[in-house]
């Protein structure tokens, strides 16, 4: 079950919308939803070692992630591509990118790059840091998830180190190193938001959350059935059309379009998970019909479920075990 502020997430990454937005006009825009499982007993995954040392130039359409993605470049050089914006990046320079934000990475032709990466379970460990204060919760995914940076190391060595040392507490698997890493998590968020600027934060939207928030929970434990808007707003103790635009203004996003991602979230882990029929899956979501599903499913992933599941480019499939770093999230 989702939590409120794991929900608001997907919802409150405001500049990933508006480069999505902006990106679809074009004709051929096309993106890749690829997901990534956070192992259970940890709120990140790290992707490390010589696997991906490699030519970062087979991405030819822009992808996005589930999850907070942090890469550190080691050696190498090319372009970074956020959204419509393309940046040359360099050995010791790092990427913050927020889930559900397009980009990719290309090297320069013929040239291999070194980087490693890891991907953070913001809303789980966010909720468990401030479980009972969901306002200053959604202020700090706010900030994280304002956009998605390309940032040298010698001009922001704090952040720069608590990214490394995360890395290596992952590699080298000491005694009580899941304690070390949350502590390094911890600092290395709040530093993140320090980064974005007070100036950055929207208190008006903040307050909309908690008012619509009765309507996120309910549709996180109703998803399956049909629900409308007049039942949110009345939920919520609103008019429909003064619930239609609070909703839309705190989290970027309509409410039939936010039920829908919430039903294509869910569609993409159970089809990630299990070996379920699609048309079950459907139902279980919350579609009358799997062609409802496959129709939003490719408007919103840019594939039918079908094609996503079986193509592994889109998730990892390994197990983490002591022994085994790397995770198979693209090839």
């Amino acid at each position: 079950m989702r939590t409120s502020s794991q929900l608001a997430m997907i919802a409150l990454t405001m500049s990933a919308f508006c480069a999505i937005f902006k990106i679809m006009k074009h004709p051929h825009a096309k993106f890749q939803y690829r997901y990534y499982e956070i192992p259970p007993d940890s709120y990140t995954l790290a992707l490390l070692g010589a696997s991906w040392i490699r030519e970062y130039d087979n991405d030819k359409d822009l992808h996005f992630h589930n999850c907070l993605e942090i890469g550190y470049c080691y050696n190498g050089g090319g372009i970074m591509t956020f959204g419509d914006k393309k940046l040359p990046y360099a050995k010791r320079m790092f990427t913050i990118i927020p889930a559900q934000y397009p980009h990719n990475t290309n090297s320069k032709m013929g040239k291999k790059c070194q980087w490693e990466f890891l991907f953070v379970s913001v809303d789980s460990f966010l909720t468990k840091l401030i479980p009972n204060n969901t306002y200053a919760r959604t202020q700090l995914i706010q900030r994280i998830n304002k956009e998605a940076l390309l940032l040298k190391h010698d001009e922001n060595p704090l952040i720069a180190n608590l990214v490394l040392s995360i890395m290596d507490e992952h590699r080298h698997r000491a005694n009580l190193f899941l304690e070390s890493i949350n502590g390094l998590l911890q600092s290395l968020l709040i530093n993140i938001a320090r980064f974005s600027g007070n100036d950055l934060i929207d208190a008006d939207a903040g307050r909309g959350v908690g008012a619509i928030a009765a309507s996120i929970d309910y549709i996180d434990k109703n998803y399956v059935e049909k629900i409308t808007v007049s039942l949110l707003a009345d939920i919520c103790h609103m008019s429909e059309t003064h619930f239609r635009r609070t909703f839309l203004e705190s989290m970027n996003i309509s409410p039939h379009a936010y039920i829908n991602r919430i039903r294509i979230e869910e569609a993409c882990r159970l089809l990630h998970t299990t070996n379920e029929p699609i048309g079950d899956i459907a139902i279980k979501c919350g579609f009358i019909t799997i062609t409802v599903l496959n129709r939003n499913f490719k408007k919103i992933v840019g594939m039918t479920p079908t094609e996503w599941r079986k193509d592994s480019y889109h998730y990892e499939r390994n197990r983490i075990n002591d022994t085994l770093l790397p995770y198979e999230g693209w090839r």
